[in-house]
């Protein structure tokens, strides 16, 4: 009886981590612009999309910088990722990033 509590339990928290780990993809449209040069809410260079009144901070293969950076200016962009909030400040893990200039 004790075993099989275990095994429903354990079952029970991989289909949990399971169903977290495995969040949906969004693409959101806005402004892109690099936190340190055009923000100046950094210290470094690193990429961020405007939505709206809402900025989101963006991470491409754990780099903050990403592939299509925006340094002293801005451009319209889709981007597309997971959306996660994380220590109060809300990120896009980038899988696609489409500039329009």
């Amino acid at each position: 009886m004790k075993n099989l509590f275990i095994a429903l339990f354990g079952a029970a928290l991989a289909i949990t981590f399971t169903a977290t780990a495995q969040a949906e993809e969004k693409t959101l449209e806005g402004v892109m612009s690099c936190e340190k040069c055009n923000l100046k809410t950094a210290e470094a260079c690193a990429d961020a999309l405007k939505v709206g009144d809402t900025l989101y901070a963006l991470e491409e293969n754990g780099k903050r910088k990403t592939s299509e950076h925006v340094c002293s200016g801005e451009a319209k962009a889709k981007v597309t990722g997971k959306v996660e909030e994380r220590d109060g400040k809300k990120f896009i893990v980038v899988s696609k990033i489409e500039k329009s200039e």
